[in-house]
């Protein structure tokens, strides 16, 4: 999510309504009737001594950063556990794509959220980060995210935000979740995950998603060389401690595994490297889905008509090339979805198509951006992982964004949902202390 805005409200069910007020007073209970498959906020026997998991994103976090600044909190993380490499983002790194993957172990074009912003041809119609209408509507999503797969098999689920959780997906909501709203402080934040871990074992949640997005939006605003960039850090790094701290004063503590990632890194780009769309071609042919890094072009004529589009543009543009989408690169695993566009404009690294000018009057003229290929070393995201059997101190290679899907449902001792894209056991493999 972008640090900027975003949406919200929601509605409170009395089971968990003592429990929800107060300190996190935002959070709320999907109401029972709305999520006949759910738990109804009451774990199954069964699940009642099993570990918790936490999944924290850090939006915009660089797997350098652990290096490049002074992180006494993820470094006391990452000894008692396991750091990657990095986490490779799916194509597009965008911060809602990769966030719905890594709940759910499918790519972009099979779970659908193709961008934060894209139009669908079929629906006729345009989904947005931004847009409370579509952001809530579970029809726009695919797959099956972890929480889903909790609340499903009887295990009570709880989001502090997370692209996704505002939506009945399947019919159903994690038992507590949130609108999301980019002026909760971090601490509220974490006060709330601490409380919910404090609840009764029946009612406590044992999948939990926080999403923490100060170094998104500092690196949005400014250069990635700005002191902004080591102050959103040392923040994030407060917050992880301050949860830390909270989790090792409970009973629990010892049956928490802390999951850290990120959705993508960053490069810089600035105004001297974007192409207005306008320069390439008409744009009145065609239907903008999305545009900077990748731009997705929906083409109101017919075939005979993108193939020209597409030749136009690469008969202009430098810095980067438009496929039509059956000729993407199989690598980037972005064709099967029609949401996806006619055309796809492919930047290099930094430069960026727009179909509007950049924010040159709010944002500096060199910025933090995402989006490019995931292949390359700006854009790959973080993971680290504390808890029960989970090695302590070693550094693993580089994973893969749709493997923590299944990751967490081995942790959980839950079913995966069937057809993923992520591998079951590849992960676990790699930071299990048994090995």
């Amino acid at each position: 999510m972008p640090g900027r805005r975003l949406l919200l409200a929601s509605i409170s069910a009395v089971l968990l309504s003592l429990a929800v007020s107060g300190p996190f007073g935002a959070a709320q209970q999907a109401p029972l009737a709305a999520v006949p498959a759910g738990t109804g906020g009451i774990n199954r026997p069964e699940h009642r001594d099993k570990p918790h998991v936490i999944l924290i994103s850090f939006d915009g976090f660089h797997p350098s950063y652990l290096d490049r600044f002074d992180l006494p909190n993820f470094k006391r993380v990452i000894q008692r556990g396991v750091r990657a490499e990095a986490l490779i983002p799916v194509f597009p790194s965008l911060t809602f794509p990769n966030h719905y993957s890594l709940v759910t172990g499918l790519t972009a074009e099979r779970h659908g959220i193709v961008a934060n912003t894209f139009y669908d041809p079929g629906r006729k119609d345009s989904y947005s980060l931004r847009d409370q209408r579509t952001v809530t509507d579970g029809s726009w999503y695919r797959g099956e995210p972890i929480w889903v797969t909790a609340e499903s098999q009887g295990m009570v689920a709880a989001c502090y935000f997370w692209p996704g959780s505002e939506a009945a997906i399947k019919g159903i909501r994690p038992t507590i979740w949130n609108k999301f709203d980019a002026t909760t402080p971090n601490e509220t934040r974490v006060n709330a995950v601490l409380d919910w871990l404090r609840l009764p074992a029946e009612r406590r949640p044992h999948l939990i998603t926080l999403y923490l997005s100060d170094l998104d939006s500092a690196s949005h605003q400014n250069a990635l060389d700005s002191p902004a960039i080591e102050r959103a850090v040392q923040s994030l790094d407060r917050s992880l401690g301050a949860l830390a701290d909270g989790i090792a004063a409970l009973p629990i503590a010892n049956n928490v595994y802390l999951v850290l990632t990120s959705d993508h890194g960053m490069a810089e780009t600035a105004v001297a490297r974007t192409i207005m769309l306008r320069s390439l071609i008409d744009a009145d042919e065609v239907r903008v889905g999305f545009s900077g890094p990748v731009t997705s072009l929906h083409v109101l004529g017919g075939p005979a008509d993108a193939q020209r589009i597409r030749d136009a543009v690469n008969a202009k543009l430098q810095h980067g090339r438009a496929y039509l989408r059956a000729d993407l690169p199989d690598r980037y695993r972005y064709r099967a979805d029609p949401r996806i566009g006619d055309i796809l404009i492919v930047m290099e690294e930094g430069w960026m198509v727009l179909n509007t000018p950049p924010l040159t009057g709010v944002i500096r003229e060199r910025w933090g951006m995402h989006g490019w290929d995931p292949a390359l070393a700006s854009m790959k995201a973080l993971f680290v992982i504390a808890g029960p059997g989970i090695a302590q101190g070693r550094t693993v290679p580089a994973v893969d964004n749709v493997d923590v899907y299944p990751l967490m449902a081995e942790l959980l001792g839950l079913r995966a949902a069937p057809g993923i894209d992520g591998r079951a056991g590849r992960i676990r493999a790699l930071v299990s202390a048994a090995q």
